[in-house]
């Protein structure tokens, strides 16, 4: 591993943190600002620190994504409308989020995954990623998000950032993905509705079936697969070697997890890991 991917750390932060997913195109600006300001200590911390951060649209694109079945393709006399509502939406997100940070001085700049991915029947088939890596080694922050894409054979589609992210894993390998959501980690159940929902604190690979009947779909609106998706998504990054973790990104999280604590979530743990303690 070389120095740069040591310190590199892909961090993501999830829609439902960063917006009410329960109510449409509404930011939660108290989290987003303390969020911001928890990036720009660790940046100022930590001088090695290399980021590459993405988020989720939470109640932005997904409920345009929902109503008109974004995700699907072209399918309809309305999809065309669909994808530019949803693909504004979903950039309108991202470009709040990169003013905030650019205004507390982090040099972070939008990667705009519908101006330079194409996927093929819901999968990305070609990233143009070299923006990504010139920012990186002139340390600037690159910020991808979920958004819709154009697709080859659906017409277009809905990428996660987890999608994102295994595809980035692959050429520019961090060293670690955390994965930072209003939930501190992953569950039996959906711990908001179900009191006997059990936290999980470590997923291995080889067992991961075992704790797959027990995921299920996000608490709110969520048009790119729920937990379960997201968690295959980090397995094919665990698999490259990579550790990923999904934990809370209430306050002060960031600033722990990002200094090098780990286990405040659920672990999965990388193939070179999975037997150690």
């Amino acid at each position: 591993m070389t120095e740069r991917a040591r310190n590199l750390i892909f961090v993501k932060l999830g829609g439902s943190l960063i917006t009410e997913k329960s109510a449409p195109s509404t930011i939660t600006y108290d989290a987003i600002r303390r969020i911001v300001k928890e990036l720009k200590e660790a940046i100022e911390r930590d001088q090695a620190l290399s980021l590459l951060i993405g988020h989720g649209g939470g109640s932005f694109p997904h409920p345009i994504a929902q109503s008109f079945r974004t995700s699907e393709g072209f399918i309809q006399d309305t999809s065309v409308r669909g994808f530019a509502l949803c693909q504004h939406a979903a950039s309108t997100l991202n470009r709040i989020l990169i003013d905030l940070m650019v205004d507390y001085a982090i040099d972070a700049v939008s990667i705009q995954p519908s101006a330079c991915c194409i996927a093929k029947d819901g999968a990305i088939a070609d990233f143009f990623i070299e923006p990504i890596k010139v920012c990186m080694e002139n340390r600037i922050i690159p910020v991808v998000f979920g958004d819709c894409v154009l697709d080859t054979v659906r017409g277009c589609t809905v990428l996660s950032t987890e999608q994102i992210f295994a595809h980035l894993s692959s050429s520019i390998r961090p060293s670690r993905v955390l994965i930072f959501g209003l939930v501190g980690g992953v569950y039996t159940g959906d711990p908001q509705k179900d009191e006997k929902a059990r936290f999980i604190p470590e997923i291995e690979i080889e067992k991961f079936n075992e704790v797959e009947s027990y995921l299920g779909d996000s608490y709110s609106v969520d048009v790119t697969g729920g937990m379960v998706t997201k968690v295959k998504e980090l397995i094919k990054i665990a698999k490259m070697g990579i550790e990923c973790e999904v934990l809370s990104g209430r306050p002060g999280y960031i600033t722990k997890a990002l200094s090098g604590e780990r286990g405040l979530g659920t672990i999965i743990k990388p193939v070179n890991m999975r037997n150690k303690k």
